[in-house]
């Protein structure tokens, strides 16, 4: 009889704790990756070379929020962001939202595909534990370079079915910083999409080849940039006009084509050299100089020394009807929701340039860090 008692009661405290802490199928997590506490994941103690980077054994991380999702990680791709970040870049403005925590030893990489091991109380029962997801994390947390991560449940969707899981990975980060500089700093959301005549400069990298699918998906006329030998990759993928940079003239056939509604640069040119025939509404730079200022000036002087510079830039170009402005990654959710209905539409692909396994993830940066790419470089965490 007091058997038959006390068991309702255990059962009772044990779903308390278990709101109380937020955390969904602990034992699950615990199974999917063979009873371990720790994970592997690459990291580094100091800023600056790459060779800094090593793989280490951390702490499965723990959910603290209703709204958080742990993920096994199955696959990851590589950004120029995360070599700039190991090299010390943006690490004074990215401890405002981290409240000023110690950010080393620090994990990169933004996106991820994988498979949902636990998640917070409020997370909706649409993403159930075993669930199969893609999605990134924001610049300010821990990244995807590890075997488990955590991300809110917004900055997460259903995996494509007809990807694969590095696929699937390739198509987050990059295709989201090119969404983010079009439609956000380069106001698409307000502009008549169809006959929108844009231009991207390096088009041939995982920026460039995400924003050509995504224009020619809304019926922009694109045109390229690249050098010969990426010519049939951007040609295949729907750009309009493509041009080789290393022609003697190359700037003169830009010219020719009269006016850009946009100008995308992925090839970081700089507004400053910009041939003065080219005729634009609209510069977007994907190499905002906020970061860096903020890390070389601090944080209030580099806020004003970069609100100064983008005055300065569009102060120049005032007259002829021009503007200047930075663009870069945004995690929208909106955003994330279009770019996936694109994927499952069909209308972007994947382009991968190469695959690494996890143990081979220094060589995937450098590889990254050459440049020269011709599409996402994806690491294979299996």
């Amino acid at each position: 009889m007091k058997r038959m008692i006390f068991n309702p009661v255990l059962l009772n405290f044990k779903n308390m704790l278990k709101r109380a802490f937020s955390v969904n199928s602990s034992n699950y997590v615990k199974h999917s990756l063979n009873n371990k506490l720790k994970v592997r994941a690459w990291q580094t103690h100091e800023y600056g070379d790459l060779k800094n980077v090593q793989l280490d054994e951390v702490r499965i991380p723990v959910i603290r929020k209703p709204t958080d999702v742990l993920v096994q990680v199955n696959s990851a791709s590589v950004n120029p962001i995360d070599i700039l970040m190991l090299g010390g870049y943006g690490k004074t403005l990215m401890q405002v939202p981290r409240n000023w925590e110690l950010e080393l030893p620090l994990i990169v990489g933004r996106d991820f595909c994988g498979t949902i091991i636990g998640k917070g109380q409020s997370v909706c029962n649409d993403y159930k534990v075993g669930d199969e997801v893609y999605g990134f994390v924001p610049l300010y947390n821990s990244g995807t370079f590890s075997e488990a991560i955590i991300t809110d449940v917004s900055y997460l969707l259903p995996k494509p079915k007809h990807l694969t899981h590095f696929e699937s990975a390739s198509m987050v980060y990059a295709t989201m910083t090119a969404w983010s500089a079009l439609y956000v700093f380069g106001n698409m959301l307000s502009k008549q999409k169809k006959g929108l005549r844009v231009l991207i400069l390096g088009a041939s990298g995982g920026v460039g080849t995400a924003a050509i699918q995504i224009l020619k998906s809304q019926q922009c006329h694109v045109f390229a940039t690249c050098s010969e030998d990426a010519i049939p990759l951007v040609t295949e993928l729907g750009a309009d006009n493509v041009f080789n940079y290393k022609d003697q003239d190359f700037e003169q056939k830009i010219e020719q084509e009269g006016r850009y509604h946009i100008i995308l640069d992925g090839a970081r040119m700089g507004h400053q050299n910009i041939p003065k025939g080219w005729k634009f509404d609209t510069y977007i730079s994907l190499n905002s100089p906020l970061l860096k200022n903020t890390d070389q000036y601090g944080l209030l002087p580099g806020l004003a020394y970069s609100l100064s510079d983008v005055l300065e830039s569009n102060l120049k170009r005032f007259k002829d009807g021009s503007s200047i402005v930075w663009g870069f990654f945004v995690p929208s959710r909106n955003g994330f929701e279009f770019i996936n209905e694109l994927i499952t539409d069909k209308k972007i692909k994947p382009i991968i340039h190469k695959k690494f396994s996890f143990d081979q993830l220094p060589e995937a940066l450098q590889t990254v860090a050459d440049g020269h790419l011709r599409g996402k470089v994806v690491i294979d965490y299996q």
